[in-house]
């Protein structure tokens, strides 16, 4: 698979096949491990989801500001050694690069389409490329599910 990718084929990440049991043909679509009866679908909804993860990067910097706040107490309250005060600035530029990293982020953008179905609830397929959805979505409508 590593040699597809660098190639520049991508496996499909989603495909539309024939089930045949022992009675009954039916038209399946699947993703991942999920597999979902077309006359299943009850509705499909897509939409455009924005976000920006900085909950980590804030968490980081508070981290590395209370313990460089900590050095500091300990140094000037407690008399540890002066050169711990050195720790302390180290890690007060951490927090301050933390809290500059987290105004940087700009907001990712990734695609979700919702499957309604009867028996599984609510299926997620998510891609960050809208032909992919748009590919997904084209293909639900011509096989005759509506959304």
């Amino acid at each position: 698979m590593g040699k597809t990718i660098v190639n520049g084929g991508l496996p499909p990440r989603w495909g539309l096949q024939q089930e045949q049991n022992a009675q009954v043909t039916r038209r399946v679509l699947w993703f991942g491990t999920r597999r979902i009866a077309l006359d299943d679908i009850q509705s499909v909804n897509a939409e455009e989801m924005r976000e920006r993860p900085v909950a980590g990067l804030v968490m980081g910097a508070l981290m590395f500001v209370a313990i460089s706040i900590i050095f500091m107490l300990a140094v000037f309250e407690f008399d540890w050694r002066q050169r711990y005060l050195l720790g302390a600035t180290f890690l007060g530029f951490l927090g301050a690069a933390g809290f500059y990293d987290s105004t940087t982020i700009k907001a990712q953008r990734y695609f979700e389409v919702k499957i309604a179905t009867g028996s599984q609830g609510v299926v997620t397929f998510a891609s960050a490329d809208v032909a992919e959805v748009q590919a997904l979505l084209g293909a639900l409508a011509g096989a005759g599910v509506t959304g």
